[in-house]
């Protein structure tokens, strides 16, 4: 018994018994970001542009066929930097025949979009196309394909293609949370995690997004300022042998002014405590401090 996709109306059915998709089944328990309130014709140019794409990398993975989008020579990039050899494109999952046991309790069905291997290590691909990478949805989408798969995979990637196209290495969800949702399907209940705070996925998943941007904002800056200080110093160099204490371009755009060497007196706070504590307590003041969230990013 194998598992049919009608690509007419996008649906999984085996043995005439209607399968829910992966995507529907993140979606429908929270775990898919939420589209809606992104202007419908916004939506649907992606949707296309997204089509197009993954019909090019399916057409080239079968048939040797090259594209002709940026998108589709961004993927070849990526493929070559990492040593990715793909093998499979726009497989069906579960795929093979499966017994009438494991029919009855198969519950969801979808199509990964690419299988290949780098070296020696087996490696599941989804090709994204969408403006923000969603590490979390992405992670549960793949880690569904793999439990359909009936196949231990060793790497997760996403292949986010558009303005900066680049792999995206993805943690898989661990496989008892897997069971946990696919048992939540079953019963008709809507899956949370063992974790006691409820929260939802969509806020969680922008979250991670806008602390991987704030850290990428802070590499750069340290990055520009490693940069400018250099020419700073070049610029207070010159303005020292020439005498200028101020300087402004003739476009008007850039005041440059040289600040001279002087000290700075301050008070050993450290020391203070230790060595007068009774005076050090008669200066010390206790405020408030609002209560706040940490986050930590763990990578790879």
């Amino acid at each position: 018994m194998r598992v049919i996709f009608n690509p007419a109306d996008h649906t999984y059915t085996i043995g005439g018994r209607k399968l829910i998709s992966v995507t529907a089944l993140l979606k429908k328990h929270g775990l898919a970001p939420d589209y809606s309130g992104v202007d419908e014709e916004v939506l649907n140019r992606a949707a296309k542009k997204g089509t197009v794409v993954h019909t090019e990398i399916e057409e080239y993975i079968k048939n040797g066929e090259e594209g002709f989008t940026q998108e589709f020579y961004d993927f070849l990039r990526i493929c070559n930097d990492l040593g990715f050899k793909p093998l499979q494109s726009e497989v069906l999952l579960p795929d093979g025949d499966l017994t009438e046991e494991e029919a009855a309790e198969l519950v969801f069905a979808g199509t990964a979009d690419i299988i290949g291997t780098i070296g020696d290590k087996t490696v599941l691909v989804d090709v994204k196309t969408t403006a923000k990478v969603d590490r979390f949805s992405y992670a549960w989408q793949l880690s569904l394909y793999e439990k359909a798969a009936r196949r231990k995979f060793d790497e997760f990637y996403v292949f986010h293609l558009g303005e900066r196209s680049k792999p995206v290495p993805i943690i898989r969800i661990p496989a008892e949370e897997v069971d946990k949702l696919i048992a939540c399907e079953k019963a008709g209940l809507h899956y949370l995690d063992d974790r006691e705070l409820s929260v939802p996925a969509e806020l969680i998943a922008q979250a991670r997004e806008a602390e991987l941007e704030l850290i990428r904002a802070e590499q750069a800056k340290k990055e520009a300022e490693a940069v400018a200080q250099e020419y700073r110093a070049k610029l207070c160099e010159l303005m020292e042998e020439q005498n200028i204490s101020s300087f402004e371009t003739a476009d008007k755009m850039m005041l440059i002014t040289r600040v001279a060497p002087t000290t700075k007196t301050s008070i050993d706070g450290t020391r203070l405590k230790k060595e007068l504590p009774e005076i050090a307590a008669q200066y010390t003041k206790t405020s408030n401090v609002k209560g706040y969230v940490k986050v930590t990013i763990r990578e790879g």
